[in-house]
């Protein structure tokens, strides 16, 4: 194998909408560990939950407007124009083959690292890159005894690592992290309230503009609310 080129991060999700928590951690990403970029991916159908608010179309484009003029952030959407279900799994193996010689790192919070069991074929996602795991403000992420096993296995704990082999590590990244989800940003837009600075001032211009999550859709968002722990199972 030829020399390794530096890692990239993968960072997926509904980005329903995308929001300064998911801004400020993949710079804090990309600055503490040493990646030469994160791509954002947009999921088009999540797996064994209720379909985002905003349309395809209206994610990516609000992506596009966060990250303009931050080279090191991309949008990839190559999630939103694949048929099926978005599994992550196929995801990466569609990555590594467009990045043969680039170690990738797949971003998931603690809270889903503590669940990837429920993910569809979960144990192959090492094979195609490392996993970064990350704390999610207000949420306890107790593992199972097969999980913990399972992290202990492939943790490592110099970051260091993350550039020697294309996958295979868990990292766990302790840095503290702004306390803001896409659903209380719907949320907040549903009851009549302001989302100021939780989200990019041009997205939040947009989604006033559409009126994408004005009260109407409010129960639905709710619905998706009760569902959050479960959200990512099978993704």
């Amino acid at each position: 194998m030829s020399e390794l080129k530096p890692p990239i991060g993968i960072l997926g999700g509904t980005f329903d909408p995308i929001h300064n928590g998911h801004l400020r951690l993949a710079l804090q990403l990309r600055d503490k560990l040493g990646l030469e970029s994160i791509r954002l991916i947009p999921s088009a159908r999540p797996p064994h939950r209720n379909q985002p608010g905003a349309s395809p179309g209206q994610r990516a484009k609000w992506i596009r407007v966060a990250i303009a003029g931050e080279p090191g952030l991309q949008l990839d959407d190559r999630e939103l124009i694949r048929p099926g279900k978005s599994y992550t799994v196929d995801t990466l193996k569609s990555l590594r083959e467009d990045l043969p010689d680039t170690p990738l790192c797949l971003i998931m919070g603690s809270d889903v690292l503590a669940e990837l069991s429920y993910w569809d074929r979960w144990e192959e996602l090492v094979e195609y890159a490392h996993i970064i795991g990350v704390p999610r403000p207000g949420f306890e992420s107790p593992m199972s005894r097969e999980m913990r096993e399972w992290v202990a296995k492939h943790e490592c704990t110099n970051p260091v690592d993350l550039r020697n082999s294309l996958g295979g590590k868990v990292y766990l990244f302790e840095l503290p992290l702004l306390d803001i989800s896409g659903t209380r940003i719907r949320e907040t837009i549903a009851t009549g309230n302001s989302p100021r600075y939780l989200l990019p001032e041009d997205v939040m211009r947009d989604i006033n503009e559409l009126g994408t999550y004005k009260a109407g859709s409010a129960r639905a968002h709710g619905r998706r609310r009760g569902a959050a722990r479960g959200a990512q199972r099978s993704r």
